[in-house]
This record gives C-alpha cells, sequence and structure tokens, in this order.
C-alpha cells in the first residue's frame, strides 16, 4: 500500500488537499510539528503545504528530509514564492506546485511520484544518493542560485550549456540536472565529441546509444566537449536543435540538448564553439569556475573527501596535516577537481597516515609517492654550487659551467629509510654466505635498480586495484569509466615502459666504447620531444658546443641514459616552465683525466618528484637507469635540488684530451 503524508499548519487546508489528492487508507494528515509523524510509515510521497514564514515547514523537512531523501516531495505555496522555495528547501528533491493547486495538477503530480517510485530499483536509489553525495563534495562551496533554475521541471526540456576548465565537473553537473529535473524516466545519452569529423559521424553516435538505451520518449543528450567539433559539424547541430530532425534512431522521442564547452574566457580554445550554436544551447548558460577560483575550497574538499573514504569503509575520518594542506594549495591543478580527486583517492589508499603529511601525497603524474625528506649524496656539494652560481648570474646560465669545479666527496653514509632496508634484506636472503662479496659499486647499484624497478611497477599496480575497486560503485558514471580506462591505460604503459627498458638493457651483447657526440645526440632527442615543447609553451635553452672531441661510450645505451633524463624533465617541470642544457670539455673532473661535462637544469612544478627527492634517482627508474649508464661507462652522475626549485643533473664522460 502507498503510502502519502499530507501536511498543512491549517487543518482546514490539510483537509481540503486530503480530498483534492483522492487520498487512500495510506494517508497520514497533520501539521508541520505534530507528533505522529514520527511513528508514520515511510512515505512514498510527501504533500508540505507553505504557510507564514516558512519556519515550521522548514523545521519539518530539517527532521525528515535526510531521512525520506528518495520520495518526492511536493512544496505547495503561492507561483510568486517558488523562486524562494528553491533557495531554502535545497536540500530535498522537491518540485514546487501552485497553490491552491487543481485537482488534476495534484494528482498528476502525485502520480509522477508514484510512478518514478515503483519504477526504482535500490541500484537506482544508491545511484541517485551517490549522485546527490558527490554533488555535495564537489560543489557545495559554491553559491549559484542560477543552478537552480536548470532543476526547474517546467524547464525539463530547455538547452543548456556548460562551461567550464577540464576537470571541473561538467559532466557531473549535466548528470545532477538530468536526474533531479525531470521524474525519473529520461534516459542520459553521454556522447563525447572529440575526434568527431563530420556531422553523419555525430549522428551515427548519437543513433547508436539511442539505439541501444532509449525506452521512453524522453532523451537527455549530453554532448561532451561540443567545442571540439569542426565548424560546419557545429552549423549542422545547431540546425538539429533548432529545427530537426534529431538522429533517424531518436525520432519521435522528447529530447533535452545539453552540452559541455571549455570556459570561455580560454581564447586559446580551438577551435571554440561556434558563437551561434552557444547562442541555441545557452537557454540556461552555466558556468562551473576552476579550482584556483574557489578559494578555500580546496580545504574543504580535502575535509569532505577524506570523511566520505571513512564512512564508506567504516573508518574514523582521517586528517591532513598543515604541511600537506599547503602542498595541496601551491599544486597548479591543471586538472581542476577530477586531478584532486585522484590525488587523495590514491593517498588515502595507499597510506594509512593520520595525520597525512606532505611525504604520503600520491601525485598522479608523479608515478610514485613523494619521498619524505632526507640529506643528499656525498656528491651533492657540486651540484650546489651549480645552483648557488644559477642564482648569482645575473643573465641567466651561461657562466655556470665555470664554477663546476670537484671537491672531495664526503665519508658519510646517508641515513637508510624503511624501504631501503627491506630490500637490503630481500638481497641479503638472496645472497648465500659462502658467495663472495660483491662490489660495493655493484651492489649499491643493483639495490638502486631494484628500489627503482619495485617503485616503478608496484605503484601503477596499486593505482590500477584502488581504481578497480571503486569500479564497482560508479560503473553507471561514464566520466568515471573514463578515468578509469585513462589512468589505467596510463598505469599499464608504465609498467610496460620500466620492463622493456630493462629488457633492452640486459639484451645487450656487450658494453662498447666508442666515440659518441653527445651534442648532437641531445639535439636529436630534443627535436624527437619538439611537439610537447611548443604545445606546452615550454623555454629550452642549450648551449652545446658541437666542436668538442666525442665523448667515450656506448651509443645505445647514451641515447637511453639521456632519453630517460630528458623524459624526466619534461614529466617534471610546469607549463611555460624552463629547461636548460649545456655541453663543454672539461679538465680534470674525473680523478686528473678530461671529460665531456653535461649540465640539465630545470624549474620544478609543485609536488614533481625531483623537487622532494632524498638522494639522486631515488626509486626512480629514468634517474636509476642513467646514473647506472653512466657509472658502468667510467662517468659520474651527481643531482640537487636547489631551494629556488631547480633541479639539476651534472654527468661527466670519458673523453680525449686536448691535441
Amino acid at each position: 500500500m502507498l503510502t502519502i503524508w499530507i501536511i498543512h499548519r491549517d487543518p482546514h487546508h490539510r483537509n481540503a488537499l486530503a480530498r483534492i489528492a483522492g487520498a487512500g487508507d495510506g494517508t497520514v494528515i497533520g501539521g508541520p510539528g505534530d507528533s505522529l509523524f514520527a511513528g508514520a510509515p515511510a512515505p512514498d510521497a510527501v504533500v508540505l503545504g507553505l504557510a507564514g514564514d516558512f519556519e515550521q515547514e522548514l523545521e519539518f523537512v530539517h527532521r525528515f528530509g535526510g531521512r525520506f531523501s528518495d520520495c518526492t516531495w511536493l512544496l505547495l505555496s503561492p507561483p510568486s514564492e517558488h523562486d524562494q522555495v528553491r533557495l531554502l528547501f535545497d536540500t530535498v528533491d522537491a518540485q514546487p506546485l501552485a497553490y491552491p493547486a487543481s485537482a488534476h495538477t495534484l494528482r498528476r503530480a502525485l502520480r509522477v511520484a508514484i510512478r518514478r517510485h515503483r519504477a526504482d530499483s535500490l541500484t537506482a536509489r544508491q545511484n541517485r544518493e551517490r549522485l546527490r553525495e558527490r554533488f555535495g563534495r564537489w560543489f557545495g562551496d559554491l553559491d549559484l542560485p542560477e543552478w537552480m533554475h536548470a532543476l526547474d521541471p517546467r524547464l525539463a526540456e530547455v538547452p543548456v550549456l556548460i562551461r567550464g576548465e577540464e576537470g571541473t565537473g561538467r559532466g557531473l553537473l549535466a548528470r545532477y540536472i538530468h536526474t533531479f529535473s525531470g521524474d525519473g524516466e529520461e534516459v542520459f545519452l553521454h556522447v563525447g565529441c572529440a575526434g568527431i569529423t563530420s556531422l553523419g559521424e555525430l549522428g551515427e553516435r548519437i543513433g547508436d546509444g539511442g539505439r541501444t538505451r532509449v525506452t521512453s520518449g524522453r532523451v537527455t543528450i549530453w554532448l561532451d566537449e561540443v567545442d571540439q567539433l569542426p565548424a560546419p559539424v557545429q552549423r549542422g547541430l545547431r540546425d538539429w536543435i533548432e529545427f530537426g530532425p534529431a538522429p533517424a534512431a531518436l525520432r519521435g522521442a522528447t529530447l533535452r540538448w545539453m552540452a559541455g564547452a571549455g570556459d570561455d574566457a580560454d581564447l586559446d580554445l580551438e577551435p571554440g564553439i561556434d558563437p551561434r550554436l552557444a547562442d541555441v544551447l545557452a537557454v540556461i548558460d552555466l558556468r562551473i569556475p576552476s579550482l584556483h577560483e574557489r578559494g578555500e575550497g580546496i580545504e574543504r574538499f580535502v575535509e569532505e573527501t577524506a570523511l566520505f573514504w571513512g564512512q564508506t569503509r567504516s573508518e574514523a575520518p582521517r586528517q591532513f596535516s598543515h604541511d600537506a594542506l599547503a602542498l595541496l594549495r601551491a599544486h597548479p591543478w591543471p586538472g581542476n577537481l577530477h586531478e584532486l580527486e585522484s590525488v587523495l583517492l590514491r593517498t588515502l589508499a595507499l597510506s594509512g597516515a593520520d595525520p597525512v603529511l606532505p611525504g604520503d601525497l600520491r601525485f598522479p603524474e608523479a608515478g610514485h609517492w613523494l619521498p619524505q625528506g632526507g640529506e643528499n649524496s656525498a656528491d651533492s656539494t657540486v651540484a650546489s654550487k651549480a645552483s648557488e652560481a644559477a642564482k648569482a648570474s645575473p643573465g641567466g646560465s651561461r657562466d655556470i659551467l665555470s664554477f663546476f669545479e670537484p671537491e672531495p666527496a664526503d665519508d658519510e653514509t646517508p641515513a637508510m629509510d624503511p624501504l631501503q632496508m627491506a630490500t637490503d634484506a630481500a638481497l641479503n636472503s638472496l645472497v648465500p654466505e659462502a658467495a663472495s662479496t660483491p662490489e660495493p659499486g655493484r651492489e649499491s647499484n643493483l639495490r638502486r635498480a631494484i628500489q627503482a624497478v619495485a617503485h616503478a611497477v608496484r605503484n601503477p599496480l596499486v593505482s590500477i586495484r584502488t581504481f578497480a575497486e571503486l569500479l564497482p560503485e560508479q560503473y553507471d558514471d561514464p566520466e568515471f569509466r573514463d578515468q578509469f580506462r585513462e589512468l589505467v591505460g596510463q598505469d599499464v604503459a608504465r609498467i610496460d615502459e620500466a620492463i622493456t627498458r630493462l629488457q633492452n638493457t640486459v639484451d645487450l651483447p656487450s658494453i662498447g666504447s666508442h666515440p659518441v657526440d653527445l651534442a648532437h645526440l641531445l639535439d636529436k632527442l630534443l627535436d624527437e620531444h619538439a611537439e610537447e615543447i611548443r604545445s606546452r609553451q615550454l623555454l629550452v635553452l642549450k648551449e652545446l658546443d658541437h666542436g668538442l672531441p666525442h665523448a667515450y661510450g656506448d651509443p645505445m645505451l647514451l641515447r637511453d641514459a639521456f632519453g630517460g633524463l630528458l623524459q624526466r624533465a619534461l614529466a617534471s617541470v610546469k607549463d611555460r616552465g624552463d629547461i636548460y642544457i649545456a655541453s663543454k670539455h672539461h679538465e680534470g673532473s674525473r680523478g686528473g683525466e678530461p671529460s665531456i661535462r653535461v649540465l640539465i637544469r630545470y624549474s620544478v612544478a609543485p609536488g614533481s618528484p625531483p623537487s622532494r627527492d632524498p638522494a639522486p634517482g631515488a626509486e626512480n627508474l629514468d634517474a636509476v637507469m642513467a646514473q647506472t649508464i653512466i657509472q658502468s661507462l667510467g662517468g659520474s652522475f651527481t643531482t640537487d635540488t636547489t631551494d629556488a626549485d631547480e633541479f639539476v643533473v651534472i654527468i661527466d664522460l670519458p673523453a680525449p684530451g686536448p691535441e
């Protein structure tokens, strides 16, 4: 039996509402302050008549709205007060109705509510609740009353344009509007526009989704990244929206067009949304601010995400330390909330720390935990002098190499972290007691290589496992599926790259020593990344002396070493950052022997791995492989991080002396 609650302060009004609604035996009738509702059966629909200053009604919703958020709430008030009603009663899925209400209007609204209640499975209710919770976490700090217009059931067929940077939650807002502005029977058809080149292809993509999912006469078509469509396709789409017909599979359906586009303040968007298409779509025009525009939004989001993580796992909510929050605030977050949420979920999954410290944060682009602070290697004094020279040189870096004079190494041994101790124990268990003692340098390189491979493989696997655990509960979210596919694909590629690099090194028949033109090699490697350098507007300064003698080494190994270091630099430097590469013939750097010295220096984006490395190449496969290769060829390898957020690599390779 269906249960309907009818509430009004005035007994005559609530009795009239009961007669108009045609209420049956399952109806509970009373005033907003009556105690009978505390023990009444759970309602399928609530009819709440508003009167006076709304205080009693607001208190009623405060008491029961959270308990019965899945049922439909009908709020009756004069039409002139509907906007105020939506703002005040924003915590329930409420539909305002004009009061006095006609019997036809009220009964139709109740039928829709009952039909929705009957059709909703537990899964559908849970999905709506998850959507409501996530929407609150993402946008709870924003005061945007114009968003409420998009939820008005009377505007349920009006086109909507949602603008915002990538990762701000355009798709989440679209799905929320779709779910909570209709009667629950509409189909949400997600259409990604990136890569579409013709109007026919767009029609096929819409039609393919429609043929498999449309089961009723109402469809919401969400055009993700509509501004990526070519101009002719955008003009054809405008005609569809204005005049029809829709793609063949959807003809006869009632359509609501919704589209997402980049922020209109971003002048670099290509090709951008056609102004006439924007006019057609933007009957309701919404903009989501980027993360850096939202003030204290980061701290609120961190707190609520940690609370959500704990609640879903029956754990106490964990806190983030002041320093960790400062590091999160300092990060540029080009991916906005999507990127921040990814960092938080990875961090909470991979660390049980409470409070979470800066060293516990897991940045996706880093591919590993940010290591805890520690002392630099004994050879770091050379790189420190390079950093001081760079800061002291008013004209840039031209004279920086003249400061690189080698100094005696310190004999102090850095403190060993727990991972190093665990790795040492594993290595020692594999070496029989009677075996000959390995050479110190070779054993050290072996340990670093094992650590690097462990981090290069373990962290992507943890990431894959974390997102795989989240997949069942968020599978219906197309944005999550897209993010899952992208992140897992990236992590699998990292694992494959690490294994391939090791295999290629092992497969070398021997290590040769041939003349290698390092300046030409570095030029060629930079050319291979020219497109990325251009698109990210990086400043690359080169002082490569092509008149130098060639260095001695194995060409394939040197290409792997410098290629990995350059790739690491590009991954660590922020957009519009700078990278400096220089080479020169150096006398006496290798125990009095001549060498070719190469310097790589670059600014580090906050949160990137080099800014936190406690030792040269710690737990980073690119750096460990480069260091191992350089040392195996008789060279030296030194790194350091400066106080100015710069990372410096100095390499010396054997070379002939002056003739």
